[in-house]
Formats: C-alpha cells, structure tokens, sequence
C-alpha cells in the first residue's frame, strides 16, 4: 500500500488469538497490509488497538485518519470460548419442564467422554460427567408439557413459574434461563413463562435477561438446546461489556460504522445481532473460510487447514469445496445446538508447555500453554516453564533479534536455562537434545491429529493439499507433514495473520433453522408429497422474512442478499441426518418434491456409497434452515511474474547453526520479502519474515509460485 492511504477506503479484520492479535487490511482494489501484536486477556481492547497501529504504521497515517476511512471492521475472538474454559462467566438461574430439572447433570452418554483421547474413550472407568455451569439448587422445573407434534398435553402451570422466578431472583442469578421439552415444535408457553418472569423481574426491581430456547437454539435435543441457551446466558454480559468497550473507542476515533463479529458458522454479521454461543470458534474459523478462499484460486478442492498459534492447533477440512457444517458440536466438552464450521483443536502451540512427568519420568508437551501472559521463557517477561518456542529458540530456527520484526527482543539464555534445569538435566540430554525432543513430541502430535480427523471420515489423505498458518505452523510444517502422503504442501507470507484474512474473504452471512417432524413414507404418493412439501414451504417462509428483515436492518438492498435453503435429510430410523441444499425455494409440485430428495440422495452416494442407498426406509426430515448472504469487497491475489530460480543476493541474510537430523548445521536465512515468485530456496533453510518463520530441512526445498506461495517439496 502506498502513499495515496489517505485517499482511499480500507476494510480491517482483527483475529485474536490466545497468544497474538493479527490484524489485515484490505482496500477497495483488494490490496493489504497486516498487522500483529502481543493478545492481553484483561482487557482484549488494548491488543485489538495496537494490532490495527501496527498495520496502519505501514500505511504512513494515524489510527484516527485510518479508522474514520474504514467502511468494514470485522473481528474474531475466542472470548466465548475462554469463559467457558476458564470458568469465568455470569450465573443463570433455569426453569425446566417439571421432571427434568436433573438433565445438565445426568447429560447425555457422549457428552461424558467428547474430546477425549481414542484409548480414553473406550475404558468407562475414565468417563466423567462435567460440573454444569448452572447448579442443581439454581434449577426450577415448572409443570408443562407439549407433544412430539407440537400439540400441548398439559397446560403451563403459570403459578409455579412466578414461583420460580422469585426463588431464582431471591438466590441472586445474573440472568434466567427458560427451556421446556418440545418447545422447538410449539412455543406458546415457553414465551408466556417467559412474559411471567420479565413481570417478576419487573416487580422485584431487577433488570436482569432472560433467554428463551427457541430464540437462541430452536432445535431437537435437550440437553444441546439447554446447553446452548446456557452458555448464551453465561457469556452474552461478557461479549457485550468487550465489544461495547470496543465500539467506544472506535467511536472517539471516528469510526461510524457497525463492528461485525466473525460467527463459528463462517459469516460475519452486526455485532449487535449476533449471539454470543454462536462466536465459540469465531477465531479458528477464519483460517478454514481462507483455506476454502485459497483452494478456489488454485481450484484444489481438497484442503486440509492447519493453524498452529501461541496455544492451539486447529485442524478443518475444505473437501469438494465445501466446509462441513457441524450442527451439533461440541465445545469445552459440551454438546452444542448451534451450527459450527467443523474445526479439531488441540493444545499445541508455540506456547505449549513441556516438562517431565513426575510418576513416569517421561518428557510430555502440552495441553497447558503459558498464553500471552507470561508467555514463553524467552519472552522475558515472568515465564517460568519451557514451552514450544523455547525450543524452536534453543535449535537455532528463531532469529532472538527479529521476533514479530523485533519488537519482542527473545532471551535465549533464559530458554536454554530453563530447559536445562526442568527437561535435560532431570532426563540425562543435553540442552539441544531436550529440544529437539520437545520439538518431535508436538510434530507427532500435529500430524496425529490431521490423520486422525481424515482418516475418521473414511477419507484418503492421498487426495488433500495442506494448508500451513498460524505463527508456529511454518517452523513445524516440515515436521508434522512428514510421511503424509499429501498432494501439496502450502505456505503463505501472511502466515500468522492467515486467520484475519480468512475473515476478509468471507461474506456477510445469517444462519437461520427451525426445527419440525417431517415423516415421509417409502414411496409416498403424490398427494402425500405436496402436503409435505406445503409444510416445508410454510417453515422457509417464515425464516425467509426473518432473514430478510435482518439483513435489511444490517444495511443490506433485496437485490444484494442471497438465499439458500436447507432440509436436514435421513433415511427413517436413522440417527444423523445430511445437510440438503434444496434445488428448489419452494415445493411447488411432486417433481419438485423428488428434486429435493434426489439432491439428498446424491450428496448420501457423495458420502457414503450408491450401494448404502435405503429409499425403502422412507425419509425424515426433522430440521430445515436457510442461510442468507450478501457479499462484500474481498483481497485480489494478483499474479506476479516469475523471476529466476535463484534467489537474489540481497535476500540472503548469511547463515547461523540450525539443528537438523541430529545435529547443530549452519543454515542459510533468508528474508522473505526480498525473495521473488519463481524462486527456489534448498533446505536446509530458514526463511524469515517479521510475523513468522518458515523451517525447510535438509532434502527437502521451497518453491514460490506467481502468488508468492510457498510450496514445500
């Protein structure tokens, strides 16, 4: 970008992580400059602020003149994420169908052993049933039923409603959660117990929320729904207070448009507008919806992503391109009824803390991570245990006087201390030895898990390209894609802010569901097929004005909004359904009908086998959905011609001993920038860049393409 800043429009995407807040920033031609700087947990505004001075510092203006140019802010966080992990969220009170106060502690069977190891999960004895995040002696069932038809069987007993809204206000709840059995197929009486406690409330004095289930997860399942609507009341206060405090700062500095949030689905949307459940992996997911992006650019529709940051690794899938939809997630070992981009994290990163187990003496790394504060050892600011980027400093693959373009000054001394006197001695290695094992420990443990999330899907890993990002993905590229049989591996020089970027291409986008109790018969008739396809048309008219009313309010023309619609399709008796987008907007005849279930059927063979085929069993159809969408200005990767296969004088920077097949070796470095499509860097090599560091060992090399990719051979 150059000296013109002033005179243009720019669009800025912020990705906080646990460890680093990247910023990018796109103009209205598609050009971009990122940005990076240190997360801080206490107050998230002070590192969304500095991330965007560092990116506009390159621009040659102030954050003021840049931000009152901005036209799209947009922002993913793990906030949601952290409060549920860490515990430190606001305290809802329920009301229940009466008989099932118990659910968030009896669960379900799954939900005991999720995310879990595969040897873990088989031995019961392991199994544990979390602490709910709302206490028994918070829970009040009321007496109510509605029918699996959506038919009420048993009034709702409004007395024992107040009755629990006074108990719950009496007990000092920060919010009051309501979530009745079937309510997902009729809603009347969990919007009239609703009305009763607003009237509690209202009479006690107390301004508190209320969350219905049908607002915020409108789905089969119990305990997913409940879980939803829980979590919406534990951490909605705290993404409002963040986000509120951020919008305030960007009005002093002459912003006036709305900040967009980055939702676990893939779209951005108002902040104001968006749930707080539904930003659980608000971060990871940017990085998938780039990947996606990338892979249509160089048509690969095979992409595996790979985000390795300051404390996680997440691991997506990008196949035939598109982006697996989970419905039913899981997060912080809770099963979920809100629609997430399907992502896999483990605790590996460069702040992945290594030490010596004290009953086995074994040396383990991770899931703990020493995050932002204090950080690494090398970090010099109060860290104690040696993490991951310790080591990737003690083996010589970190420049300690170039780390984030030398803002953070690295101590090597310190690292090689504390891995001295913690892992080496205690084990009988030397300082680099102890490294170097910390090193393949958490490469096994990356590789494991992308062959793991492949292989789980019966799919052949043969057949993927991989991704690498995040600021601790190109040091480790090389090690954990050793012996995957992969088409391609891929780099880029926006690496570790590959996250941000991945929210600049993605579209302004509404999920919406509803959920209903379709049966359809094995070879129904046609009459059978146009009554049925009349309550399907009924439920995508509804949420077609709701999504239209909402993208309207959020700024957007009719003309500029696109819809899709969804049916959740299984053969009958089945227990998971598929995702359908229907041909058709609505089912005006049978041979409308029969497209619908064709294009089930299709995308069934697609998954499974023709073979598996079972139109005997009939089809159910127990959940529909529409996803609205208006697009917005994205980055242009510009081809740039190719040069010469050997890299110009200037990009090499000299060489300084780097540890590879067991020994310490002196390794070319190079700078990143001043390399050139076309050309051709032979391992061993360190090729650096302010944001990140790419690793090639030896027998192995980088080749960049006219995009300035970079492809590990």
């Amino acid at each position: 970008m150059d000296e013109s800043a002033t005179e243009r429009q720019f669009f800025c995407y912020i990705d906080t992580g646990g460890t680093f807040t990247d910023s990018f920033v796109v103009d209205e031609n598609g050009r971009y400059i990122i940005g990076k700087a240190p997360s801080t947990p206490g107050n998230i505004a002070e590192g969304f602020f500095n991330s965007i001075e560092s990116a506009v510092a390159r621009l040659g203006i102030s954050p003021g003149s840049f931000l009152s140019q901005l036209r799209i802010l947009g922002y993913g966080t793990t906030l949601v994420l952290n409060a549920l992990l860490t515990r430190t969220g606001k305290q809802p009170g329920l009301i229940i169908t009466r008989g099932f106060e118990g659910l968030l502690l009896m669960e379900r069977a799954k939900q005991t052993w999720t995310e879990y190891e595969r040897i873990d999960r088989m031995h019961v004895v392991t199994h544990r049933h979390l602490d709910p995040l709302v206490p028994r002696g918070l829970i009040h069932g009321v007496t109510e039923r509605i029918d699996c038809l959506g038919q009420p069987i048993i009034p709702l007993y409004e007395h024992e409603v107040r009755e629990a809204a006074r108990a719950l206000i009496a007990k000092g709840v920060d919010a009051i959660v309501i979530s009745f059995l079937w309510s997902f197929l009729q809603d009347a009486h969990e919007r009239r117990a609703g009305a009763l406690v607003r009237e509690e409330l209202a009479a006690a004095g107390k301004d508190l929320p209320v969350y219905l289930s049908v607002d915020v997860s409108p789905v089969m399942r119990e305990l997913s729904r409940t879980n939803a609507t829980v979590i919406e009341a534990y951490t909605a206060p705290l993404l409002k207070n963040a986000i509120e405090g951020v919008q305030r700062r960007l009005g002093e500095f002459g912003f006036r448009s709305s900040l967009q949030l980055m939702q676990s689905s893939g779209g951005l949307a108002s902040a104001e507008h968006v749930k707080a459940v539904e930003t659980v992996q608000s971060g990871p997911v940017g990085g998938l919806m780039g990947g996606r992006f990338i892979g249509e650019l160089y048509g690969i529709p095979n992409i595996i992503t790979t985000d390795a940051g300051g404390t996680s690794f997440d691991v997506g899938l990008v196949t035939s391109g598109s982006i697996n939809i989970n419905r039913e997630p899981v997060c912080a070992r809770m099963i979920l009824g809100v629609p997430v981009a399907e992502i896999i994290s483990i605790g590996a990163g460069g702040g992945t803390i290594a030490g010596i187990d004290q009953l086995t003496g074994r040396l383990e790394v991770g899931p703990a991570s020493a995050g932002a504060v204090p950080g690494p050892v090398c970090y010099d600011a109060g860290g104690t245990q040696p993490t991951v980027t310790d080591a990737d400093l003690a083996l010589g693959y970190l420049n300690p006087d170039y780390f984030i373009g030398g803002r953070i000054r690295l101590n090597k001394a310190k690292a090689e201390e504390a891995i001295r006197k913690q892992i080496a001695e205690p084990i009988g290695l030397s300082v680099v030895e102890a490294a170097a094992g910390i090193k393949r420990i958490i490469d096994a443990k990356m590789r494991n898990t992308i062959y793991g999330l492949v292989a789980a899907r019966g799919l052949e890993i043969s057949d993927y390209s991989l991704l690498s990002f995040g600021g601790a993905g190109p040091p480790h590229v090389a090690g954990y894609t050793a012996d995957l049989p992969l088409r391609g591996v891929m780099m880029f020089p926006y690496s570790a802010a590959f996250s941000a970027f991945g929210a600049a291409t993605a579209d302004h986008e509404h999920h919406y569901t509803k959920a209903l109790n379709m049966v359809v018969p094995p070879f129904a008739a046609d009459e059978k097929k146009l009554e049925l396809g009349e309550q399907l048309n009924r439920v995508w008219a509804n949420l077609e004005q709701q999504a239209l009313r909402q993208m309207e309010l959020e700024g957007f023309d009719t003309d500029r909004i696109t819809l899709r619609f969804l049916a959740m399709v299984r053969y009958g008796r089945q227990l998971n359904d598929l995702v359908v987008t229907s041909p058709v907007r609505r089912v005006a005849t049978t041979g409308d009908w029969d497209a619908l279930i064709s294009a089930f059927e299709k995308l069934y063979d697609d998954r499974y086998a023709r073979a598996a085929r079972y139109p005997e069993a009939g089809f159910e159809i127990f959940e529909v959905g529409l996803i609205a969408t208006g697009e917005k200005v994205k980055p242009k990767l510009e081809p740039r011609p190719l040069a010469g296969r050997e890299p110009r004088a200037a990009a090499r920077k000299g060489t300084r001993p780097a540890y590879f097949d067991g020994q310490m070796m002196p390794t070319a470095i190079y700078e990143l920038g001043a390399l050139e499509p076309g050309n051709v860097v032979p391992g061993p090599a360190i090729v650096e860049d302010p944001t990140t560091t790419f690793v090639v060992p030896p027998a192995r090399h980088v080749e960049i393409d006219q995009y300035f990719t970079l492809w590990l051979k």
